[in-house]
Formats: structure tokens, C-alpha cells, sequence
């Protein structure tokens, strides 16, 4: 028999369950047993189903389905940008979890825009997805596609918490982390510390700056020491520029691995030595901090861990959708590496003292 591929037979006609049956010396009952993942099927049968179909180029109505069903096997995520690397490792850690149950994960990227975020929401909805994994791009203007798409599906905010939307929730403890990051530029023996982050329009980006400031009093920083714009390598880029223009201070901490990259580039072509005349440490520990000289020590969330726990809110809320509203928050670790390693100073200059050239335009 030659295997078709369009979904139709010789005559043109679309290929139905029945088609299979006959094809395979079966019931129709049988073949669409087989063909819906039912496992009360003799073996031998379902091989003969499985064969006919792939042969005549079967193609199951996926929504037909879903309707009888009342569900796709499929889970949609909304992540701000995919060209950051955290990002990209969130999604293939979901993708993940989800192959272990025969699921597949369906990305829509939201570019950084609450609009186009709640387009996608309503988008991955209407395809009748399972669920929803979400990373918001706002703390407060996400919140109304979020609650919209909850009222249909379950929904995980993940890393990021739009706190007016009443979701379950997965992340770090951000705080944590920060706290981890100056204790260990202190043990490495810094007093002055710069941060260099995003505005706090985000859940990420506020509980890190306020930690920093709570950690680090104004004997330790500066206010121009404290650069607030977007978790991007653009920023990272014109932040170093500014800070390399004034006094250095001796540890700078980054909000965002897409950040540090991107100032330690700058620091190199300002004449700024990296641990020597200043201590770098980050956030995410992406894969990002590996490409760079030296390596960036960065804190690490586990990701895996997370994206499992995001598949099982999802499949306890669909299976209980009036339970508690849940949120689970992971512990993070720092992972030193040569940005904050204890070298003799590289000049005679003195910690903090260097008034580097600005960074041509």
C-alpha cells in the first residue's frame, strides 16, 4: 500500500477513522481506540492501527478531539524575550517535564510588551491549550490577561509574579540570592558596591534592588552607583559606560547575566581588569557567564526543579480548580567563578581610586 501524506485518499477524499479500520482488519471502535492513546488495546491490534494509519497518511482532527476529550495534551508559555538566555533555558526546562507525559509545550514570545502579552494569552486560549506557563512582563499592567486567560484554564506565573493575579506561582528567592551575591563580595574582601539592574516594574527586578538597598547601606554605595534600566545587553552596555566615566567602586552586582556581559565587555575596553580593580557578580547564571573573561560568577536557579513544579500546579489545578492558590519558591546558589577571585591589585592606584577614560561613542 503506498503511504499518502496529505490526509486524503486516491479520490481525494479525507482519510476517516473508518478508513484505518478497514485498512488494519479491525473495528472502527478499535482503530479509534488506538488512535485517541487508549491502552485497553491488544498489542498486535494497535500495531496493525498504528501501521495503517501512518500508510494512508491518517491526520486526527486535533479540536474534534479536544471536545470529546477536553483536552489537547498541550501547554502554552509566553516568555518576555527569547533572545535572553534565562529565558531560552526556562522554556527548554518546561518542554521538558512535559515530554516525560507525552505533552508538547507551544511558545509564543511576548516581546517584552504587555499588549502583544495579552494577545498571546488569549491566542494560546483559544487553541484550547491545557494550560498556561507565563513569565509577565509587568508587576501590575499583566495582571488583567492574566486573570482573563485564569478564568479558562490554569494558569503558573513563572520566575516573575504579577501579584494582582491570583495564579499559582514558581520562582527563586531573589532576595536570597542578592543576600548570597554581597556576602560573598565581602568575604572577598569589598566594602563600596555599584548595582547595575532593571527599573522595578517587575517582581525579579524589584525584590533584587531591594535587597541590594537594604543590604548595602549608603556608607557602601552611592546614588550614582545605582543604575536602574532594563535586564538587557543594551543596558548592561551603557551603564558600564556611565559607571567607568566616575570612581569605581569595588564590587559591582548585576541583576542579569544579560547585563554583567555586556559591562565586563566595556570594563575590558575602558582598561578596567576584572577581578583585579573590580569584582563582578551576577544573576541567572544563564550559560552566558562562560563566554566571558573571566568567567562571571553568577547565582544559579534551579530551573529543572522549577519547570517540574510548574507542570504538577498545573495538573493538581485542572484536577482541582477551587484549591488554594499555591506558591513554591526555590532556594538559589551562588557559582564563583574568576569575575571575584582574590588577586593582587593590577595597579598601584589603590581599591576604588581608578578614574577610568569614558567609552568612545
Amino acid at each position: 500500500m503506498r503511504a499518502r501524506h496529505d490526509g486524503g485518499s486516491s479520490s481525494g477524499r479525507k482519510v476517516t477513522v473508518r478508513d484505518v479500520a478497514a485498512a488494519a482488519g479491525v473495528s472502527a471502535a478499535t482503530a479509534s481506540r488506538v488512535l485517541s492513546g487508549h491502552e485497553s488495546v491488544n498489542p498486535e491490534m494497535a500495531r496493525r492501527v498504528l501501521k495503517a494509519s501512518a500508510e494512508l497518511g491518517y491526520s486526527a482532527n486535533v479540536f474534534a478531539r479536544a471536545l470529546r476529550t477536553e483536552r489537547t495534551d498541550s501547554i502554552g508559555m509566553v516568555v518576555p524575550s527569547i533572545s535572553n538566555p534565562y529565558f531560552v533555558g526556562a522554556v527548554e526546562a518546561v518542554e521538558k517535564a512535559l515530554a516525560s507525559s507525552g505533552r508538547s509545550l507551544i511558545l509564543c514570545n511576548s516581546g517584552n510588551s504587555v499588549e502583544i502579552e495579552a494577545q498571546r494569552t488569549d491566542l494560546l486560549v483559544q487553541r484550547m491549550v491545557d494550560g498556561l506557563v507565563v513569565i509577565p512582563v509587568d508587576d501590575s499592567r499583566s495582571v488583567p490577561a492574566l486573570a482573563a486567560a485564569a478564568a479558562r484554564v490554569p494558569v503558573v506565573q513563572f520566575d516573575r509574579v504579577a501579584r494582582g493575579a491570583l495564579t499559582d506561582f514558581v520562582g527563586s528567592d531573589d532576595a536570597e540570592g542578592v543576600h548570597q551575591c554581597v556576602d560573598h563580595l565581602r568575604d572577598r574582601g569589598c566594602s563600596t558596591f555599584a548595582y547595575i539592574g532593571a527599573r522595578p516594574t517587575t517582581s525579579t527586578a524589584e525584590a533584587r534592588l531591594r535587597a541590594f538597598r537594604e543590604l548595602v547601606g549608603p556608607d557602601s554605595t552611592r546614588d550614582e552607583w545605582i543604575l536602574l534600566g532594563e535586564f538587557s545587553g543594551g543596558w548592561g552596555r551603557e551603564a558600564a559606560t556611565t559607571l567607568v566615566r566616575g570612581e569605581m567602586p569595588e564590587a559591582i552586582v548585576c541583576g542579569a547575566d544579560v547585563i554583567a556581559v555586556s559591562l565586563m565587555a566595556v570594563l575590558s575596553e575602558a582598561g578596567v581588569h576584572v577581578p583585579d580593580e573590580v569584582k563582578v557578580v551576577s544573576y541567572d547564571d544563564s550559560g552566558l557567564g562562560l563566554l566571558t573573561v573571566p568567567h562571571l560568577t553568577s547565582v544559579h536557579q534551579p530551573v529543572d526543579s522549577m519547570a517540574r513544579e510548574a507542570v504538577r500546579l498545573l495538573d493538581h489545578r485542572r484536577r482541582h480548580p477551587e484549591a488554594a492558590i499555591r506558591k513554591s519558591i526555590f532556594a538559589p546558589d551562588i557559582v564563583v567563578r574568576e569575575s571575584t577571585a582574590v588577586h593582587e591589585p593590577a595597579s598601584t592606584g589603590g581599591w576604588g581610586a581608578r578614574t577610568a577614560a569614558p567609552h568612545p561613542a
